[in-house]
């Protein structure tokens, strides 16, 4: 007899980063700038992700097929 599998919710921190160049004359300036900056612009560079939680989900009931 095989167990019965139940639903788990599983959370996860992603963890990205971006590059992107402006010219400027400080790098404070340089971090103002970027807050303006639409994020299609930004360079992707890589990303990295830990599980930080599983846990039942109690609040999902199971729908009978007819």
């Amino acid at each position: 007899m095989t167990p019965e599998e139940k639903r788990y919710r599983v959370t996860a921190e992603v963890t990205s980063v971006y590059q992107l160049i402006v010219q400027a004359t400080s790098p404070e300036e340089a971090e103002a700038f970027s807050d303006d900056i639409d994020w299609e612009k930004w360079q992707y560079i890589e990303s990295d992700y830990k599980v930080v939680d599983v846990s039942k989900d109690y609040f999902l009931k199971r729908v009978k097929d007819k």
